[in-house]
């Protein structure tokens, strides 16, 4: 198994309201250990193969190619992933802090294909948290995920009081112009928005949120 963590390092210890933003990657099914979340809002994506999504002691579910949870909660609740059949499997995790779920229990929101992606100029995007997507964030999170027909810019919107992180799951982009490689990610602060650019296949993972959470 491998870990592309881009936050928390050594480099970027904190970006609130963002606590730990990367990659797993793993070739063979097995049982990951379970860990923990309280005051937080947890995406799941996963982007290839096959793994086992399973929180508290509900029944564990199967998430393919595309398929996405968003856990909410302010109680202390145990997660788990692990790769659940033969072959490569990845997923995406983006953990936001969300203070203002310090009562409330846990909820699960989930995302499925078949999923009409959005059709823009050498593009689709993906919705997968925020307005019009099948999830919504209490903390504010917005998150979609853009993939390339051919080499193409895209503008993406962020807001002066928001944050933004851009990870690159396959491909080379740039954002405003400086480079990104797979596995790797830009962060966004204080600008209205930020322009990425794709070659034909790249796929990247936006992600914006307020520096507070709303109330």
């Amino acid at each position: 198994m491998t870990t592309r963590l881009v936050i928390p390092t050594s480099l970027q210890p904190t970006w609130p309201p963002f606590l730990r933003a990367g990659e797993t990657v793993a070739s063979r099914a097995r049982e990951f250990p379970v860990h923990f979340h309280e005051h937080h809002e947890v995406l799941t994506y996963v982007s290839e193969g096959f793994a086992s999504y399973q929180w508290e002691d509900r029944p564990a579910v199967i998430l393919g190619p595309g398929s996405a949870r968003l856990l909410s909660t302010g109680a202390r609740v145990t997660h788990r992933m692990s790769p659940a059949r033969k072959g490569p499997v990845r997923w995406f995790s983006l953990v936001v802090g969300a203070p203002d779920l310090s009562s409330e229990e846990p909820v699960v929101q989930v995302s499925d294909p078949p999923l009409t992606p959005l059709a823009e100029e050498n593009a689709f995007v993906r919705l997968l948290v925020g307005a019009g997507a099948p999830m919504s964030s209490r903390a504010g999170l917005e998150c979609q995920e853009i993939t390339f027909l051919e080499a193409s810019t895209s503008f993406r919107p962020v807001g002066h009081r928001r944050r933004g992180l851009v990870y690159a799951l396959t491909g080379r982009a740039t954002v405003d112009g400086k480079p990104l490689d797979a596995g790797e990610a830009a962060l966004i602060d204080g600008a209205s928005g930020f322009s990425v650019q794709g070659t034909q296949g790249t796929r990247v993972v936006v992600a914006t949120a307020p520096r507070k959470t709303p109330a």
